[in-house]
Protein backbone atom coordinates (compact mmCIF):
# COMPACT_ATOMS: atom_id res chain seq x y z
CA UNK A 1 0.00 0.00 0.00
CA UNK A 2 1.15 3.35 -0.55
CA UNK A 3 2.05 5.83 2.00
CA UNK A 4 -0.32 8.65 2.73
CA UNK A 5 1.67 12.00 2.32
CA UNK A 6 -0.39 15.04 4.17
CA UNK A 7 0.86 18.35 3.71
CA UNK A 8 3.28 19.80 6.41
CA UNK A 9 5.29 22.82 8.20
CA UNK A 10 8.70 22.35 9.57
CA UNK A 11 9.59 24.83 11.92
CA UNK A 12 13.59 25.98 12.28
CA UNK A 13 15.49 26.76 15.02
CA UNK A 14 16.91 30.39 15.14
CA UNK A 15 20.68 28.58 15.48
CA UNK A 16 19.64 26.59 12.26
CA UNK A 17 18.32 29.10 10.03
CA UNK A 18 21.66 29.73 8.24
CA UNK A 19 21.78 26.62 7.17
CA UNK A 20 18.17 25.77 6.30
CA UNK A 21 18.84 24.75 2.76
CA UNK A 22 21.40 21.53 4.34
CA UNK A 23 18.08 20.84 6.83
CA UNK A 24 16.13 21.07 3.75
CA UNK A 25 17.92 18.54 2.48
CA UNK A 26 17.78 16.06 5.41
CA UNK A 27 14.47 16.44 5.33
CA UNK A 28 14.53 14.81 1.95
CA UNK A 29 16.64 12.39 2.75
CA UNK A 30 13.95 11.21 5.92
CA UNK A 31 11.48 11.06 2.61
CA UNK A 32 9.82 14.56 2.64
CA UNK A 33 8.97 16.11 -0.17
CA UNK A 34 9.91 19.48 0.26
CA UNK A 35 8.12 22.40 -1.79
CA UNK A 36 9.22 25.45 -0.22
CA UNK A 37 11.81 26.54 1.65
CA UNK A 38 11.36 30.27 2.94
CA UNK A 39 14.37 31.15 5.03
CA UNK A 40 13.07 34.63 6.22
CA UNK A 41 10.67 32.93 8.10
CA UNK A 42 12.15 29.44 9.07
CA UNK A 43 9.82 27.63 7.50
CA UNK A 44 9.68 24.20 5.09
CA UNK A 45 6.81 23.24 3.94
CA UNK A 46 5.97 20.19 1.95
CA UNK A 47 4.42 16.76 2.65
CA UNK A 48 5.30 13.73 4.88
CA UNK A 49 3.91 10.23 5.83
CA UNK A 50 2.82 11.75 8.96
CA UNK A 51 2.86 8.13 10.65
CA UNK A 52 6.26 8.90 10.54
CA UNK A 53 6.46 12.68 11.70
CA UNK A 54 8.87 11.89 14.94
CA UNK A 55 11.49 10.55 13.15
CA UNK A 56 11.37 14.75 11.57
CA UNK A 57 11.18 16.10 14.66
CA UNK A 58 14.50 14.60 16.34
CA UNK A 59 16.68 16.51 13.57
CA UNK A 60 18.84 18.51 14.96
CA UNK A 61 18.04 22.01 13.81
CA UNK A 62 14.05 21.12 13.87
CA UNK A 63 11.85 23.11 16.44
CA UNK A 64 8.28 21.74 15.61
CA UNK A 65 6.47 19.24 12.45
CA UNK A 66 3.22 20.04 12.16
CA UNK A 67 0.48 18.86 9.83
CA UNK A 68 -0.49 21.84 7.97
CA UNK A 69 -4.22 22.73 8.40
CA UNK A 70 -6.22 24.54 5.30
CA UNK A 71 -9.64 26.40 5.44
CA UNK A 72 -12.06 26.80 2.64
CA UNK A 73 -14.38 29.65 2.44
CA UNK A 74 -17.77 29.33 0.70
CA UNK A 75 -18.40 30.94 -2.98
CA UNK A 76 -19.66 34.25 -2.60
CA UNK A 77 -23.16 33.65 -3.75
CA UNK A 78 -23.27 30.73 -1.55
CA UNK A 79 -26.24 31.05 0.97
CA UNK A 80 -23.80 30.31 3.97
CA UNK A 81 -21.72 32.83 4.69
Amino acid sequence: MPKKLKPIIVTVTDNALKNIDQLASKLKSQGMKVDRVMPMTGVISGSFDVSKMSALKDLEGVMSVEEEVSAELPPPDSPVQ
